[in-house]
């Protein structure tokens, strides 16, 4: 009986055995993956059976997204084999660990091939951010979260998703560095070179503009910056961009021209409309009046717009009939004029103001010809003549010689002063030159024509002294004349002027050189006094020839002339 027993005994310690190494087969190998139905899904935990004695238990908030549950009852799903807890009373399974274990080969994945990944920023640390690409956490440093520029503040990349680049892997701790910059000009660099590949002058393009400079505006093409040069914004002068186009404006605009090499290229925006210029000879033909505005000096004239994209150009001889008029001309003045011409390689227009207003040197000769008298009014006194005022554009100069026919006064503020009213002679009216030659002495015949009629060499006059000298006497002649006695003139003998002379003395002289062409008339005493004697030597001879008086002798006219001197 006993040994029945324990064959029986042997028996069942037998299938025990078998028992327990099946079921040792059953179990699967630690963190092994594994897969399973679910068979019940809690508020904690979902129920998988895997085909071990005991269902294992997941959490459930390995299964949830967004606060919803991705699964149901009876889906097969791959787990995660952690083990048997609680003393063999349940199976310990994890669903994250497998999504963990997919994203770190992702990530090792897109080290080797560099490709970004997106990783979603959580929290602010010290030195830079943390993140997460699916389970897998990452550090970016500060400074390749963005560009210097930025104006965002830390905390608000906080929840963003970026695409970042994968700089470094930590396998053991199941991490990576990243930098989101450094994707970024990568991104911005490929960009570049699918844009500039696809571009092709006289292309057309909506921008936006960046920034706006005095000398142009920066336009975005997304990954791209274009320049607008500021002559290309509107046709005509443009003195700002700013009078055009605002900073945010999205605008059309034509590629103009492409560098390949330093990745640069300029558009226009004045070119997506028709140049004006094209109409102009025909619109405005030579000849025909023409308003418009200045809006630019230039160093030979000044630039007016006629309208946007039509300038004309008004030459520094165009503006006046007087060259040297102090005409001012500034930006924004309105204009009007004739067109002289048209410059076609400038698209200019060429334009006189003057056409439009009468030619005052015309009326002036036609109101004061030369040789007419006009008064006026002594508006200044040179050193060189007087300006005076009659009324006109220009003033009329006295010049110094021109005051009197006999002398040039050496003081002009001693004959006349400002705001006397003088009467003149028109001598010449010079265009050119902008003058007008007035004269004094012009009123009154010239003396010196016919001082060689009343004064001839050999005339006797009497005369008065008007100024004593060593070298002679200065004397008052008719007609405002005035002549001059030399020193040996004087007296037979050699005499001292200031000895024997004096101002104001009336004396007797012959005139012995009339010089009209020099304005000299020399005079002298000592001629006189020899000519008298000879004249009264020639008259006693002449008596005595007809005198039959046998006492008209020598001696009787001897005593006679001494009798009468």
């Amino acid at each position: 009986m006993s040994s029945i027993n324990n064959n029986d005994g042997d028996n069942m310690q037998m299938e025990d055995f078998e028992a327990m190494l099946e079921e040792s087969f059953q179990q699967p190998e630690k963190n092994s993956v594994v897969q399973g139905t679910v068979a019940q899904i809690n508020e904690n935990d979902v129920l998988v059976n895997i085909g071990f004695k005991t269902e294992g238990v997941v959490p459930s908030a390995e299964f949830m997204k967004d606060g919803e549950m991705t699964i149901k009852v009876g889906d097969e799903v791959d787990v995660l084999f952690i083990g048997i807890a609680g003393g063999g009373g349940y199976v310990k399974l994890s669903r994250k660990a497998i999504e963990k274990e997919a994203d770190w080969l992702e990530v090792e994945k897109a080290m080797d091939e560099e490709t970004p990944l997106e990783v979603k920023i959580t929290s602010v640390v010290d030195k830079g951010f943390t993140g997460k690409w699916g389970e897998i956490e990452c550090f970016i440093p500060e400074n390749h979260i963005d560009f210097k520029n930025s104006t965002m503040e830390p905390q608000e990349y906080v929840g963003q998703t970026f695409e970042c680049k994968v700089l470094k892997s930590n396998r053991k701790q199941r991490s990576f560095l990243a930098s989101r910059k450094l994707q970024m000009i990568q991104d911005i660099e490929k960009d570049k070179k699918e844009f500039f590949t696809s571009i092709e002058e006289g292309q057309v393009l909506k921008g936006t503009v960046k920034t706006i400079k005095h000398y142009g505006a920066f336009m975005n093409f997304g990954a791209v910056d274009g320049f607008l040069r500021k002559n290309n914004i509107a046709w005509g002068v443009v003195k700002h961009p700013n009078q055009y186009i605002e900073e945010g404006d999205e605008l059309e605009v034509k590629i103009l021209n492409i560098d390949l090499e330093d990745e640069k290229f300029e558009v226009g925006l004045k070119q997506m409309k028709e140049d004006p210029w094209s109409s102009a000879a025909e619109k405005y033909p030579v000849g025909s009046d023409v308003s418009g505005t200045v809006v630019a000096r230039k160093n030979k004239g000044f630039v007016m717009e006629i309208e946007q994209g039509i300038d004309g150009f008004i030459p520094l001889e165009e503006i006046s009939w007087l060259k040297n008029a102090r005409i001012a001309i500034e930006p924004k003045d309105a204009v009007e004029g004739k067109i002289l011409g048209i410059d076609n390689d400038k698209k200019k227009l060429i334009v006189s103001l003057k056409s439009l207003q009468e030619n005052p040197w015309i009326t002036l000769k036609a109101k004061h010809p030369e040789g007419s008298a006009v008064k006026g009014t002594i508006k200044s006194i040179t050193d060189f003549g007087i300006f005076v005022d009659f009324g006109e554009f220009l003033d009329g100069l006295i010049r110094k010689k021109d005051i009197s026919w006999t002398e040039e006064p050496d003081k002009i503020e001693e004959m006349y002063k400002e705001g006397d009213e003088i009467e003149a002679k028109v001598l010449k009216i010079d265009a050119d030159k902008e003058r007008i030659s007035l004269g004094v002495k012009q009123l009154e015949t010239n003396p010196w024509r016919e001082a060689g009629k009343i004064l001839p060499n050999g005339k006797v006059v009497e005369v008065k002294v008007v100024s004593v000298s060593k070298e002679g006497l200065e004397v008052e002649l008719p007609r405002d004349l005035v002549g001059f006695i030399p020193d040996n003139e004087l007296d037979v003998d050699k005499v001292d002027p200031t000895e024997k002379f004096k101002e104001g003395d009336t004396i007797k002289a012959v005139v012995f050189r009339n010089d009209a062409r020099e304005k000299k008339i020399l005079l002298s005493i000592r001629r006189y006094m020899q000519d008298s004697e000879k004249r009264e030597v020639k008259e006693y001879l002449r008596k005595l020839e007809q005198s039959d008086d046998s006492t008209f002798s020598l001696g009787n006219i001897l005593k006679g002339k001494l009798d009468v001197d």
